[in-house]
């Protein structure tokens, strides 16, 4: 559930070629007109030749009815208790289970130093933050590359490695 970035790393680090599973779709309630786009083959895997759809929340219900749905897996951000317990109840009632995945399974692994940036909510500048910590180690002369999880803003296909090439040295 969700299709706005965080989703999309969830879906990578947890379910990308792994064949006892099958993302079916993410929904999409957060960033605006993304509902009816895919999550590109190129970023989704082998077993996802034609990508994954993104459908609009509101066929949450019924997509879960369609597809014989296991298990969602909430995936946003920048919600409150009560919206998270009002998805869960729908996901339920639904027939499926609702699944938070913590950061034991979402979480990068990584053998150098690494410096996280995060934020409650959308919007108060995680973006600046990052570039400004980039270039400050940079003028320090420390290499340092950037992770960004997929976000649906523009053609996902051409934003896969441009922000590593920015701040790669």
């Amino acid at each position: 559930m969700g299709a706005a970035g965080r989703d999309f790393h969830n879906f990578n680090t947890v379910y990308r070629d792994r064949e006892e599973y099958e993302v079916v779709a993410f929904t999409a309630a957060q960033i605006p007109d993304i509902e009816d786009r895919r999550y590109p083959a190129e970023l989704a895997g082998a077993l996802y030749p034609k990508g994954i759809p993104i459908y609009g929340e509101d066929e949450l219900t019924e997509l879960i009815r369609r597809y014989k749905v296991d298990d969602c897996a909430f995936s946003y951000s920048d919600v409150s208790y009560q919206q998270v317990m009002h998805l869960s109840a729908l996901v339920q009632s639904a027939g499926a289970n609702f699944l938070l995945l913590g950061p034991g399974s979402t979480c990068l692994k990584s053998q150098k130093p690494m410096i996280a940036i995060g934020a409650v909510r959308t919007g108060v500048g995680k973006s600046q933050t990052s570039r400004k910590v980039v270039e400050l180690l940079m003028k320090h002369g420390i290499k340092v590359i950037a992770i960004r999880h997929p976000m649906p803003y523009g053609d996902l296909r051409k934003q896969k490695y441009s922000g590593l090439q920015r701040s790669a040295t």
